[in-house]
């Protein structure tokens, strides 16, 4: 089985990891490899030495404000939150949408910043935040694992939905808007197992979207549907193949859907709309293996119906050591490119495909001026692929210190990443990803987000120290990109 019960584990250390606020107001602009208020260092190589600094972007961060809904956002949207492992998406009218977890019984909070693309002028607080859209009668309901997806095309009002999944062990929150925010519907989705982890959501048109879970029961990865905005999830296939041995021993990543290319797909049993869709997942290579070493994409062509399981072959050579670390992930350009990143717990590899995952050609290590990365997401573009993820110059201790790293890649190739470039320090310590038997190192939780806007600047939510770095508390900070090299639109 994968990592599971990572929102349990969140639930129980959300007393203490999420029971400080947050420390330090305001935002400042940030060049890659800089810290808030100093003036841009290199990175440090792990052997020490200094290493170029990547000039692939300046950045405006701070820390979102959860105390008062409906803020005018201009200006006013930092202050101190108690969220972390955020879920990030920009729509393509320049929304930007942020949901953030407190933890099980918590609450997911939700932030919005209408029109509001990255640029020299652009602001980490100009996000208005939106309340917690789970929420019944002001008591936080789910608040375990998070992620959202915004709709490929607009609804009779003219706007594009907005689903925010929220994790509760007996059911998934799926809480919806039609208005950009402005008020939400939110769904209980009962998916009848005694416990599930880790949904993930993505959506298509104007009214479709898909669902998926780990089912603790059977280890498998369950896939939900509904053509209703939001409403009526029901099961349609499992990405695993029950009789599979990848299927009781895997650990799933992000569920990604192709807006716009729908060449090859295929009818489906429920007279739906058919689409391509994409579940990442590592497990391992071999039956007879017990290391997840190799990562896979589930793949489907009729909207979710049925899955072929495709591996990315060259993975198993990327590391001599386990994928199974938080979390694989994939994302379609707008081509239908598709691109996986993972980590092994020291480096961050991707890989690249171009005929829907059958086969594929990875990149050595990304990660190339740090002794560890980890948590990596990426976002693949009409002209390249942002990167980021966590990243530490110096091996695993009690003072390690790690900043959000941000890559690019202009070629579209495998081999064609630029250097990383730290954007904001966010911790002091080691990172454990063993849940509720941490001792200590949960603040940053286990992954955090990047997108674009239509110009192709960067949007990242991220998990932070509170009050400050080295806190024992987490928050959920926002970095947008101010300048530097633009990569693309997203799918």
């Amino acid at each position: 089985m994968s990592r599971s019960l990572s929102s349990l584990r969140k639930g129980l250390l959300a007393g203490a990891a999420l029971s400080l606020v947050g420390g330090a107001l305001g935002v400042t602009a940030v060049a890659a490899g800089a810290q808030p208020g100093k003036p841009p260092q290199p990175p440090k190589s792990p052997g020490g030495r200094t290493a170029p600094l990547a000039a692939s972007g300046t950045f405006a961060t701070g820390q979102l404000q959860d105390n008062t809904v409906g803020n005018s956002g201009s200006g006013s949207g930092c202050g101190t939150n108690v969220a972390g492992e955020p879920a990030i998406h920009v729509s393509p009218t320049n929304n930007v949408f942020v949901s953030s977890e407190r933890g099980l019984g918590g609450g997911t909070d939700v932030w919005r910043g209408l029109g509001q693309p990255g640029g020299a002028t652009a602001s980490a607080c100009n996000l208005e935040y939106r309340g917690q859209p789970n929420a019944s009668g002001g008591i936080g309901a789910s608040g375990g694992d998070t992620d959202l997806a915004i709709a490929g095309a607009t609804n009779a009002g003219g706007a594009y939905n907005v689903y925010v999944a929220s994790l509760n062990l007996g059911s998934v929150a799926v809480a919806t808007s039609a208005d950009n925010g402005s008020t939400f519907s939110n769904v209980p989705v009962q998916v009848g197992v005694p416990v599930d982890d880790r949904p993930w959501i993505a959506a298509y048109g104007a009214h479709s979207s898909l669902l998926s879970y780990h089912d603790i029961a059977t280890g498998n990865i369950d896939i939900l549907r509904t053509d209703s905005d939001g409403v009526g999830y029901v099961q349609t296939s499992q990405a695993i193949p029950a009789t599979d041995f990848k299927a009781s021993n895997n650990q799933h990543g992000n569920l990604a859907i192709d807006h716009r290319n729908t060449a090859g797909t295929v009818a489906n049993s429920g007279g739906k709309t058919p689409f391509w869709a994409f579940q990442s997942f590592v497990a391992p290579s071999t039956s007879s293996g017990s290391a997840q070493n190799e990562a896979y994409l589930a793949v489907s062509n009729d909207g979710g119906y049925t899955w072929a399981d495709r591996a990315v072959a060259c993975s198993t050579s990327s590391s001599q050591k386990s994928l199974g670390h938080q979390f694989p992930d994939v994302s379609v350009d707008p081509s239908g490119n598709l691109w996986m990143a993972w980590s092994d717990d020291t480096n961050v590899f991707t890989a690249v495909s171009g005929d829907h995952g059958a086969s594929w050609t990875c990149s050595g290590p990304v990660s190339t001026n740090t002794a560890q990365g980890v948590f990596p997401w990426l976002v693949a573009t009409s002209g390249g692929v942002d990167l980021v993820y966590y990243g530490s110059t110096t091996a695993p201790g009690p003072n390690q210190a790690w900043s959000v790293y941000f890559a690019q890649n202009t070629a579209g190739t495998a081999t064609g990443w630029g250097a990383p470039g730290a954007v904001v320090p966010v911790h002091r310590g080691t990172v454990c990803e063993a849940g509720a038997t941490c001792s200590s190192g949960r603040q940053l939780f286990d992954d955090f987000g990047i997108d674009t806007d239509q110009s192709g600047l960067a949007h990242i939510a991220y998990s932070h120290d509170a009050p400050d770095v080295g806190g024992t508390g987490t928050y959920t900070g926002y970095a947008v990109q101010t300048g530097g090299t633009a990569v693309g639109a997203p799918n």
